[in-house]
């Protein structure tokens, strides 16, 4: 044993045969552990699911609303009421043949909420939904289940006697006709996954073999067996191993801030054992409502966490609809769930390098930094892939403010804020504000993310067309993207398809995108699509070609050329379709550098500027006491004409560098004057804040 120094500089203890390389030790461990499969595409799109007895109408109702509030919608899981729970009295409940609460487990569609089940599901499947059911099986067939019949006398059980099926799933005869008689007709109807929601004895007999543990292994492996389609459960942790059965179910989590604190750190560190598709009940399961604030940084957290699947117990007031909340909180969740269906290329290339290397989407800080204590000390922030660092918000707003304090350490290199387009210098701790819409996603410099545009949400086994490639300007790299058909087994035999993005910037004037032609194949690839390129944090284009043709500017974001979007302070082209099977080559010039500190956190400004006007203007709109006693709150012009720089730009991309000149200069003038608008200070407090935080360095 003996002392080293790591390369962060500080001094540690270190084993001598025990590496640091954490991803190659994952790589090993997948090689004898078996490889983490991929979940169908649909899997990482909105899970709805709430402990409530639905009618089928109810359901119904409930996806019409998700489609009035355009909120997409991939998975619908039916909690346990969907079979007879014979008046569950959980206070006092009957008893079934097995001992267990009569209704708990449960084999036979209740008719008073599913009239005709097999219509329900067409209906589901028309809608383009993936249904899973949840199950509790312990108290095996009993003799008032629909199935009790066929099972029993595959059993060698006389029917006659009433006498229940005991399950015993380490039981080869019981397994197979299990499956034959009770599992099989419901996928046949059309159920696509099932909830495996073990929760009673911890053994079976066969000594060391746990019925959690052989319940995910048979109903994994039998769906692998019956059907070409990719298999996919979700269930509860059996321990080690259980990696080669997604999806996991953490159980039932109370909804408090330390409960969601704790989340981004367990689910990280999860990925240790290769565990790396954990579903949470995001919102909390119990005991009761959220306050809005609590439920809308879940919903982010879930944005960012692997799998998106809402819960909450059998609480009238337990709302998990997002549309229900106050519309501030509301649309902060609607645009974190959008979020995350555009991220979707990026996650799903992701869950590939984790079938192949054994390292997870989500991935403690110090798979790549080992030798920083800061990765190991900043227990509350992850890598999110090869390419993004999250610190979700897990703490209220402070008092009498609209911004949320986050502490986040960036590892050495350049880092840009996503929802603000600040810059920062890694090797660094910082102190940032939030404001209810916006998540601590950091980027790397240099960094393509693969995406998809709104109008491609919804289509989740297609490839996405417009491509969405969002480049984060300031350095080179390299970025691919991985794509198959979605659902089926195949791409664990060669059926799959990677692209590669090349970033460079010959100068500091002009940004070159390299579009590889696609190395593979696989059923259903388009042999063209379209490509939609995002220049982030940067000025209007001076010129854009494509293939050495160039390219206009254009007012018609549907068709190719190029414009400028004034909220994002980004440069957007749009490419024509192209074979994917030849190069297609980008090129962008500007007039200034690209690294201008004029476009530094924008976006942020932009922002803050306009939620300080919002403040204003409520706490002054029709209020004429408050005018008669404090003096005139309207916000004043100049403030309104500086968050509306972006927009002008928009309109005019050759004025960018006089507006941003005007903005940098007429800004801190402004943060002078709000203040004089009141005696009053306490009134305005919350703008000010707002004010203040656009020179957040």
């Amino acid at each position: 044993m003996g002392r080293t120094a790591d390369r962060a500089g500080t001094t540690g203890l270190v084993l001598p045969w025990i590496g640091r390389d954490y991803k190659a030790e994952l790589g090993d461990y997948t090689k004898v552990a078996g490889k983490i499969p991929m979940p169908p595409r649909f899997a990482f799109g909105f899970w709805w699911s709430r402990y409530w007895a639905y009618t089928d109408e109810e359901f119904k109702d409930l996806v019409h609303q998700f489609h009035t509030h355009e909120v997409p919608l991939n998975v619908l899981v039916i909690d346990m009421d969907w079979h007879k729970t014979w008046g569950l009295d959980w206070t006092n409940p009957q008893r079934d043949q097995a001992g267990q609460p009569k209704g708990w487990t449960g084999y036979t569609w209740n008719p008073t909420y599913f009239p005709n089940p097999k219509k329900f599901l067409d209906w589901t499947a028309k809608e383009n939904l993936k249904v899973t059911m949840n199950l509790h099986p312990a108290s095996g067939i009993q003799p008032y289940e629909a199935p009790y019949k066929k099972m029993a006398e595959a059993m060698g059980i006389d029917p006659a006697t009433k006498k229940y099926v005991p399950f015993e799933i380490t039981n080869k005869k019981f397994a197979e006709n299990y499956f034959k008689y009770v599992i099989d007709p419901f996928e046949k109807q059309g159920i696509d996954f099932w909830w495996l929601d073990w929760q009673q004895w911890g053994h079976t007999k066969i000594p060391g073999v746990t019925p959690t543990w052989w319940l995910n292994y048979v109903f994994f492996t039998h769906m692998k067996r019956e059907s070409d389609k990719r298999p996919l459960i979700y269930h509860r942790w059996g321990g080690l191993g259980n990696h080669r059965y997604q999806i996991g179910f953490s159980g039932d989590v109370v909804n408090t801030w330390k409960s969601l604190a704790f989340q981004p750190y367990f689910t990280s560190t999860a990925s240790n054992v290769g565990y790396g598709y954990w579903s949470h009940d995001i919102g909390g399961h119990m005991p009761g409502p959220d306050s809005p604030q609590l439920y809308t940084r879940w919903i982010q957290w879930g944005a960012f966490s692997p799998i998106l699947r809402t819960h909450v117990t059998k609480n009238p007031d337990g709302e998990r609809r997002i549309w229900a909340f106050p519309y501030k909180n509301a649309r902060a969740m609607r645009e974190a769930v959008l979020m995350r269906y555009s991220l979707i290329p990026y996650i799903y290339t992701m869950s590939r390098e984790a079938y192949d290397t054994g390292v997870s989407i989500i991935r403690p800080m110090y798979y790549s930094h080992p030798n920083n204590q800061e990765a190991y000390d900043f227990k509350d922030e992850y890598m999110f892939g090869d390419n993004m660092l999250v610190r979700p918000v897990t703490a209220p707003m402070q008092k009498d403010s609209l911004l949320s304090n986050v502490r986040v350490w960036l590892p050495k290199g350049k880092w840009v804020e996503w929802y603000t387009g600040k810059t920062l210098d890694g090797a660094k701790v910082y102190n940032r504000k939030f404001q209810l819409d916006e998540i601590p996603v950091y980027v790397k410099q240099g960094a393509v993310i693969p995406m998809q545009t709104r109008g491609t949400i919804g289509k989740h086994e297609m490839a996405p067309d417009p491509l969405v490639l969002t480049v984060f300007p300031g350095d080179s790299a390299t970025a691919r993207l991985y794509e198959d058909q979605g659902d089926k087994q195949d791409y664990q035999h060669n059926k799959y398809a990677w692209t590669t993005i090349h970033h460079t910037e010959p100068d500091n004037k002009t940004l070159v995108l390299t579009i590889d032609p696609a190395q593979g194949k696989y059923d259903g690839m388009p042999s063209k699509r379209t490509y939609e390129v995002r220049i982030m944090n940067s000025w209007p284009a001076s010129s854009v070609t494509v293939n050495g043709r160039k390219v206009a500017l254009t007012d018609n974001h549907d068709q190719s050329g190029w414009w400028y979007d004034g909220k994002k302070f980004a440069t957007v082209v749009r490419v024509p379709e192209m074979s994917v099977h030849r190069a297609t080559k980008v090129e962008v010039h500007f007039d200034d550098p690209i690294d201008s500190p004029l476009l530094d956190g924008m976006r942020g400004n932009i922002s803050r500027i306009q939620t300080a006007v919002h403040e204003l203007e409520k706490l002054s709109g029709n209020n004429w006491k408050f005018y008669h006693y404090h003096g005139n709150l309207w916000a004043p012009d100049t403030l309104i004409d500086l968050y509306q720089t972006g927009r002008r730009i928009e309109l005019d991309p050759s004025s960018a560098r006089k507006e941003l000149e005007t903005f940098h200069k007429e800004l801190p003038e402004m943060i002078k004057k709000v203040p004089q608008m009141t005696s009053q200070r306490k009134y305005i407090q919350k703008a000010m804040d707002q004010l203040y935080d656009t020179t957040n360095k």
